[in-house]
């Protein structure tokens, strides 16, 4: 039996050449590069509004900016095969890559854990392939939500790892269900075991990574602490040997806050109520970037980081964040331990 290779669609079209359109002033007048903020502008995706296509609010994945499929308008790729030829490929490039390093229940229902990077490695080849497979072709933003054991697992690692992935931006969320024995109000602790790992996977394409720490309000002097630790023992090298350092002043940490049920999969958690049925949250990004970058805004670098940057020196012991009870102040000693199931 002969075995057919189905040619993609977008192969398909580009391999008949597109008209010339001197006379249009969309091609013929104004410049490749205004051209290309127009598409980007034109292609860049957002949150479905479609009522139905809304995530269940009594998740732990619904979030500010998250709660729903994320969609482009790609009507603008069925005008004509020059427009198409142009920018095909720019509503995945633009879109920011979204990846849930968790067990499955802890990710949206339309991303399968196990099937979503085999997806994406799929996609990348035809992209690269169609430019001309020389080419590195570079998206702007991943982004990944993971659970620790999952980050010590080295799953964050191997994403990194697939292949004609360059991110431009990596930011790494830890929300309040993704912490160590979170259903328990342990005290938040970071281990850093994954770090060296994940920098000998890390792409040059990465200007920036940013870190999102994320739990409880009350848990806010814990999450300042963690992150103060942060700023001044990590750091991220790429595999070209720069640098991508914290702002150790916390001149550039970023601190947001919101609000969201207390249920999720059928239980509520009353322990961590602010007010019936209502949790709020508290967040701090840590954004990495190289010492020069963070030296033009006025920042500054550890020297506990630069020096062991400059030693290759990955002490995971070193560089383990932890708080403990004693952190959050009085607040914390008074709170109840029970679970608080309703």
């Amino acid at each position: 039996m002969t075995r057919t290779t189905m040619t993609p669609l977008h192969a398909k079209i580009l391999a008949i050449p597109a008209a010339l359109q001197e006379e249009s002033p969309l091609f013929g007048v104004l410049p490749a590069e205004v051209r290309s903020s127009i598409f980007s502008l034109a292609l860049t995706d957002y949150p479905d509004p479609t009522p139905d296509k809304q995530y269940n609010s009594e998740t732990c994945y619904t979030r500010p900016h998250y709660f729903a499929p994320r969609k482009a308008d790609t009507a603008l790729l069925r005008t004509c095969r020059a427009a198409y030829a142009e920018c095909w490929f720019l509503p995945f490039m633009l879109q920011e890559q979204v990846h849930w390093l968790t067990a499955q229940d802890r990710a949206p229902p339309e991303y399968r854990v196990h099937v979503s990077a085999k997806s994406l490695r799929s996609r990348l080849q035809q992209i690269r392939k169609q430019r001309g497979g020389d080419e590195i072709v570079e998206i702007e933003s991943l982004r990944v939500f993971a659970q620790m054991y999952k980050l010590e697992e080295g799953r964050l690692e191997r994403l990194l790892r697939t292949p004609g992935l360059y991110p431009r931006r990596l930011t790494l969320t830890i929300r309040h269900t993704d912490w160590w024995h979170w259903e328990n109000d342990q005290p938040l602790r970071f281990e850093a075991q994954w770090i060296q790992p994940v920098c000998a996977a890390l792409p040059s394409s990465v200007r920036e990574i940013c870190i999102e720490l994320e739990s409880l309000e009350r848990k806010k002097d814990q999450v300042d602490s963690i992150a103060k630790q942060m700023r001044e023992k990590w750091f991220f090298k790429r595999t070209d040997g720069v640098v991508l350092f914290p702002d150790v002043t916390g001149g550039n940490v970023e601190v947001s806050r919101w609000s969201g049920t207390s249920t999720w999969n059928l239980l509520r958690w009353t322990r961590d109520e602010t007010a019936p049925g209502r949790i709020d949250y508290y967040v701090v990004s840590v954004p990495f970037r190289p010492q020069h970058a963070v030296e033009r805004k006025g920042g500054a670098v550890s020297d506990e980081a630069l020096r062991a940057a400059s030693e290759n020196v990955f002490d995971a012991r070193k560089m383990r964040l932890y708080t403990t009870r004693r952190t959050t102040g009085a607040v914390a000693e008074d709170i109840n331990s029970d679970l608080g199931f309703d």
